[in-house]
């Protein structure tokens, strides 16, 4: 379950803190001082932050709660299972890279999905769908779905858990009639991600550039990794990661990814720094 919050609210940014560096560190409760100081690098007034954490309360994303002086802002378990869902997200696309950069043998997984009867649970047809494409899968057309990967298991998982089993059928071959080049931008946003992937990086180098000669400000790297880290999951969301040979030549998405890992990795020691300084 990944959580759609508005970027730059002070319920996004605040998770993002919790999420990347204080469930690690064990600690799901903040007194409202310390978040007052680990949004300032945000540049966020005392009362947006009020009002943004009264709207997380109210969206059962955090919970307030008095201990001795102090008011505290926890972590609702709705709001641990989303960082689960940003975690096997992140897992699934450094997993996946390598199979874009494998050898494909040029054959599909088709699955066609039956009109069911109208005795099955409301949403079942919807959900069934939602988790073909998180698993990669594009709409050929109504009721057709196709992945260049061979993820027939999960597919027959997925049509259990939503009582569909018996109105799927998996198919596993050639097209002889299609280019696979045409088939994959016909069905997925091939054109659309390359060129999220190519702004990404450009803005990336740019703002990677003025962290490097400009003098660090206490907490700067962490809008920095707050708003390229948190644009790179939205495009990979998106991205099916189909095998290269699909795909345009010099395919930008792993490239942005490795480009965006390696300058994480340069400057999250300045910003744990600042999470330290604040929280201990």
């Amino acid at each position: 379950m990944y959580l759609r919050v508005k970027k730059d609210s002070v319920t996004s940014i605040l998770l993002f803190i919790f999420n990347v560096f204080l469930v690690e560190r064990g600690i799901n409760s903040v007194p409202l001082k310390k978040i007052f100081r680990l949004l300032e690098p945000f540049q966020k007034s005392e009362t947006s932050i009020r009002m943004g954490l009264s709207r997380g309360v109210q969206n059962r994303l955090f919970v307030n709660e008095k201990q001795g002086q102090e008011v505290y802002y926890r972590l609702t378990d709705e709001s641990v299972q989303s960082f689960n869902y940003w975690q096997k997200t992140l897992a699934r696309f450094q997993k996946r890279i390598n199979m874009q950069f494998a050898n494909w043998d040029g054959a599909w997984s088709i699955v066609l999905l039956d009109l069911p009867s109208r005795n099955k649970p409301d949403g079942y047809i919807e959900q069934f769908t939602q988790s073909l494409e998180q698993l990669g899968y594009g709409s050929l057309n109504k009721g057709h779905w196709i992945s260049p990967y061979d993820f027939s298991a999960d597919v027959i998982g997925l049509a259990h858990k939503y009582f569909l089993s018996d109105e799927i059928f998996i198919f596993h071959g050639s097209m002889q009639n299609k280019n696979p080049e045409n088939v994959a931008s016909e069905v997925w946003p091939v054109q659309e991600l390359a060129n999220k992937f190519k702004d990404y990086a450009n803005k990336l180098n740019l703002s990677a550039g003025k962290l490097n000669t400009d003098p660090v400000v206490s907490g700067q790297v962490l809008t920095f990794l707050y708003n390229y880290g948190l644009e790179l999951f939205a495009i990979i969301q998106d991205d099916p990661q189909l095998p290269l040979e699909l795909l345009p030549v010099d395919w930008p998405g792993p490239k942005a990814a490795r480009a965006f890992w390696e300058i994480r990795e340069q400057v999250l020691p300045e910003a744990n720094r600042f999470i330290d300084e604040v929280i201990f």
